[in-house]
């Protein structure tokens, strides 16, 4: 097998990462409706008395043990959907299920007096969950967060399946309309792999910048 570097010309490399934009979207806004569905999964998990709480656990479960491909399905041909909306619900429910165990352990991992001692001050626990914890929370939780959100820009891929325009429907866009594949998807590999690392740089700039001190240090 002979790798041809012609198959790379500027004008078909340029073509793939016009996906760029699609792809950072679908990240993006997945991922922020993944925090905000995720929290309130974790509130009414942690907060909310039976039988509540364990509807909230049970929806967790229930996204987290179906496959992404097949939640794409189901809501494009399921509900009906179109192309992009699909791919963002089916990427920020998938996300909301697994931020949501993210951030119920960056919670238990704060002293649960912090809890007592609003709820003595008259605060709901509402309040002390949005006003006390959460700013907490999310300081504790960026190191498990770079991997999610590392996981949904990789994951934005498998909406090949829907046609949305992203990085990967370009590639195989290229590959197939020139017969060649190795030469694409090493580029688009590559692509991505640049991709991951600036996102860990600049999380893990951020997690030095506002961590809590003594979190996690060697005493």
């Amino acid at each position: 097998m002979i790798f041809d570097i012609s198959v790379l010309s500027i004008s078909n490399m340029l073509y793939v990462l016009g996906g760029i934009f699609s792809t950072l979207f679908l990240t993006f806004v997945s991922i922020a409706f993944g925090l905000l569905l995720g929290s309130a999964l974790t509130f009414g998990e942690v907060y909310l008395p039976p039988p509540l709480s364990y509807i909230f656990r049970a929806i967790g479960e229930i996204l987290r043990g179906i496959p992404l491909m097949l939640l794409f399905l189901i809501l494009y041909f399921g509900f009906k959907l179109s192309m992009t909306t699909s791919a963002l619900l089916g990427l920020g429910l998938r996300s909301a299920s697994y931020q949501g165990q993210i951030f119920r352990t960056s919670l238990e991992a704060i002293n649960v007096g912090q809890l007592h001692a609003g709820l003595s001050l008259g605060l709901t626990k509402f309040q002390v969950f949005t006003g006390i914890l959460v700013p907490q929370a999310i300081r504790i939780m960026i190191p498990s967060f770079t991997n999610e959100f590392i996981t949904v820009l990789k994951d934005t891929s498998i909406a090949f399946v829907l046609g949305v325009m992203d990085l990967t429907t370009r590639a195989d866009f290229i590959a197939r309309s020139v017969g060649s594949y190795l030469e694409i998807y090493i580029f688009i590999a590559v692509v991505y792999f640049i991709l991951v690392k600036i996102s860990m740089t600049i999380f893990n700039n951020i997690y030095e910048k506002i961590r809590i001190p003594g979190l996690g240090e060697k005493r």
